[in-house]
């Protein structure tokens, strides 16, 4: 693939960066930050420019000479330390090689490519971080500043040193496509290879300078209703009461009463058999998570997402993703229905298995970043287009010939949003940070608005519980979801499989919201390396004083600040727990492992013990646009709106987000729009 590189700025990228950076929690060599050092005319002005600031201003100086030669230098980024080489001639920067590093693939490849380029290009360290990338940012601007140090310059100068003003607007783009989708998160780019595969021609924007939106952000679980995987666990006397108690719930709906009815109809021929393994089924997965996510989805799109679950896992395989063989637990749930990847941590493998079936296919997908999207083109009462602005401000038009489909995410780092459109259920949403890409701020569900589109559900806000309470970020992470929770008594507080709404109501109720969620040796998601399952080096977590590790359980306790006593008998209660699969204090219905630790359990019992901080945080909205079940957009006058589609995160009525909901909106979307 090959990208449009512009002089200072690069905007318009064609294609994505090649996702051949290290996965996350992997670490290999990356050329890409070196591509600028070859630019003499670039360098030479921007000495020049470095030059008139010094006259114009005698406290600025490029540090005078260099001794040449290329030196490393290393820095800590978001997942660990980054390590570059940077080569010097007598009087310049000449080349920034980055070497080595964890970064996040696709979260991190903008300042890879782009922070170098413009430290050479103006021979400066005042430069601004990339928005969404900040750690990996500031960490090659660090190592670069450790390493003008080495080599006898003056870094503090470099960083007052002006930047050149970014590249005026270029003329006015006008392009045109069979399907034109806004976002490159996960469920976009299912939207264009869907689409792809059916002939069309696609452009999709993306207003980041980086692809993969909150699906390069997540854990990388996908639930999916596969009765026969499921049946290699067995079924707890928890799960069974679970089935029983969901089949006796009231409900005035009728579909939902059917549901019910073929569940029970499945139990009775599952005793008379004597099954003993875990049962699932189209009507279990939905009338679970029917109850369990307020009751407010509507039954038809929900039993739409999950009849499309096994389908579209099958179909990502067909791509490539190397799913794993059984299901496991995730953090929200207590049927153990979660597929993940085998070889990549996190949602990274979701992305890159879309962009290398655009490439191996030859696709007619451009992917073109730092365009953002302003406003939906109509014609005749039809969606034909969208309008936007790049980064430097040149004026995009795009007309589509078959539709457009919004892929823009939900808006949970918006926080008017969040306050306009609250049902109440959470108490100070202006308190809370989120865990999303910074870009979540409502974008597609504002311009279909504009154009009359209705939305759904919007006041239904979910929080993450496991944050970081100082950024909100999901990560630094230590350990899984499905692990014990204890408060700062040292006390247990929640069943631990609950939905995320009471664990998050039951976060926000301990002293000061925190609590810490333990770990042992066993489940804590550090492999041989010393990498943990979300890519960040173990040690850089405890010697930031995120992660707290200890040999014993009593010193895990004083390190935390809480009553060893009290914590040492809590944990001996829950191992009981473990062992026996009976819960008498919160009636956890199982103890089986997650696709973290999918062969082992969540007991405390081997060392080293460890633990970390963690508080609830914004992250998901499920509401938004409606749709019906082929992805088409409804108005306020109940018709669909011709040519606009839309999917993940930025649609209401289903309830259930995330993975699941992206790829097989996303995959619906793509097919729907090319009347399929």
């Amino acid at each position: 693939m090959k990208s449009v590189r512009r002089k200072i700025l690069l905007f318009g990228l064609t294609a994505m960066i090649s996702f051949s950076l290290a996965a996350c929690g992997s670490k290999e060599e990356d050329t890409g930050g070196t591509t600028a050092g070859t630019d003499t005319a670039a360098t030479t002005a921007a000495t020049t420019a470095a030059t008139t600031a010094k006259e114009d201003d005698e406290d600025v100086t490029t540090g005078g000479t260099y001794t040449a030669g290329t030196y490393t230098a290393t820095a800590k980024g978001n997942n660990g330390d980054v390590t570059l080489e940077v080569t010097f001639d007598s009087d310049a920067i000449k080349s920034i090689e980055i070497k080595e590093h964890g970064e996040t693939p696709g979260i991190s490849d903008a300042p890879i490519a782009k922070i170098p380029e413009l430290i050479i290009a103006n021979q400066s360290l005042n430069i601004d971080a990339i928005t969404g990338a900040t750690n990996t940012s500031n960490a090659i601007l660090n190592a670069v500043a450790d390493a003008v140090n080495q080599a006898g310059g003056d870094a503090e100068a470099l960083k007052k040193v002006e930047v050149a003003a970014n590249e005026a607007a270029g003329e006015a783009v006008e392009k045109e496509a069979d399907v034109i989708v806004v976002g490159a998160g996960g469920a976009g780019l299912a939207a264009a290879v869907s689409a792809a595969e059916e002939g069309a021609s696609v452009i999709v924007i993306e207003k980041n300078p980086y692809i993969g939106g909150n699906t390069v952000r997540t854990g990388g679980g996908y639930a999916s209703c596969d009765p026969e995987a499921i049946a290699i666990h067995e079924m707890t006397p928890g799960q069974m009461a679970e089935i029983e108690g969901l089949i006796a719930r009231e409900t005035d709906n009728e579909a939902v009463k059917g549901w019910q009815k073929k569940v029970a109809e499945d139990m009775e021929a599952y005793k008379a058999e004597g099954k003993t393994q875990v049962y699932d089924s189209l009507e279990y997965m939905s009338l679970q998570y029917f109850f369990r996510f307020s009751q407010a989805a509507d039954p038809e799109l929900l039993y739409d997402l999950v009849s499309k679950s096994k389908p579209t896992k099958e179909w990502l395989g067909e791509l490539g993703f190397d799913w794993t063989d059984s299901p496991s637990l995730l953090l929200g749930d207590t049927w153990p229905r979660w597929f993940s990847s085998v070889s990549a941590h996190g949602g990274n493998m979701f992305i890159s298995v879309f962009t290398d079936e655009i490439e191996e296919k030859n696709y007619n997908v451009e992917i073109i970043k730092e365009v953002r999207a302003n406003e939906l083109l109509t014609a005749d009462g039809r969606v034909v287009g969208v309008k936007g602005t790049a980064s430097d401000g040149t004026e995009y038009t795009l007309n589509a010939n078959k539709g457009v489909v919004l892929a823009t995410g939900g808006f949970s780092a918006n926080k008017e949003m969040l306050i306009e459109y609250s049902d109440g259920r959470w108490a100070d949403i202006s308190k809370l940070q989120t865990d999303n890409d910074p870009a979540m701020v409502g974008d597609g569900i504002k311009m279909a608005l504009e154009i009359g589109a209705d939305v759904v559900d919007m006041g239904h806000l979910q929080l993450v519980p496991l944050s970081d309470p100082k950024t909100g970020d999901a990560y630094p992470f230590i350990g899984t979801g499905t692990n014990l929770y204890v408060n700062k008594e040292g006390k247990r507080f929640v069943n631990e499989l609950s939905d995320r709404d009471t664990l998050s109501n039951a976060a926000l109720a301990q002293t000061d919201g925190i609590f810490y969620m333990v770990c042992d040796k066993n489940n804590a998601g550090v492999g041989e390396d010393g990498i943990t399952y979300g890519g960040q080096n173990i040690q850089d977590l405890i010697d930031a004083g995120l992660v707290v590790k200890a040999d014993t359980l009593e010193e895990l306790a004083e390190l935390i600040d809480v009553d060893p006593a009290t914590f040492v008998e809590t944990i001996e209660k829950f191992n009981e727990a473990v062992k026996t699969g009976v819960d008498p204090e919160f009636n956890r219905a199982s103890f089986g492992g997650d696709f973290i630790n999918p062969d082992g359990n969540p007991g405390i019992f081997e060392p080293p013990f460890y633990t970390g901080p963690r508080t609830p945080s914004a992250h998901i909205t499920k509401g938004g646009l409606k749709v019906n079940t082929s992805a088409e957009v409804i108005g306020t006058d109940g018709n669909t709106i011709p040519g606009l589609f839309a999917a993940g995160e930025v649609t209401g009525g289903r309830t259930v987000a995330g993975l699941l909901e992206a790829m097989t909106s996303g995959r619906t979307a793509g097919k729907t729009v090319m009347g399929k």
